[in-house]
């Protein structure tokens, strides 16, 4: 668990195979985000992955590094700027890139972002938790 970090710490990520199955899961069993010949019908090449289901896995990344801290404390924006498709294995990875205090406590801001197998970043934002500052060794 990340609860001691400081600016330029790597979380610990995540790793998703998308299959219709959790696709669905997410879904229901129609449209875009469950049949290919619906996201074909729309001009989209097939069936996509509903936005939902890639911020949760951001989600579960933050929730895995910071625990209460994000669960109470936690904020995630995102934005989709790749289509993530049946079949892609997606990576979560983030980077502490601020901490700022708060009163007795700190926040820790996070970069944030998805990747596809072939490296490609498909969802980016930030994402923050109230965290414990790690003291600097000199």
């Amino acid at each position: 668990m990340a609860n001691r970090l400081e600016i330029g710490c790597q979380l610990a990520g995540v790793e998703k195979r998308i299959t219709f199955e959790t696709m669905r899961r997410y879904s229901g069993d129609t449209g875009i985000h469950a049949q290919q010949d619906a996201g074909k019908e729309q001009g989209l090449g097939g069936a996509l992955v509903q936005g939902g289901q890639l911020v949760a896995y951001l989600n579960q990344m933050m929730t895995d590094n910071f625990s209460e801290g994000y669960l109470t404390g936690g904020e995630i924006s995102v934005s989709f700027i790749k289509p993530v498709r049946p079949g892609d294995l997606i990576f979560g990875k983030g980077i502490v890139q601020e901490i700022r205090v708060e009163g007795a406590r700190h926040r820790l801001v996070c970069g944030v972002w998805l990747e596809n197998q072939d490296g490609e970043k498909t969802t980016v934002g930030t994402a923050s938790a109230v965290g414990q500052v790690r003291e600097r060794e000199e």
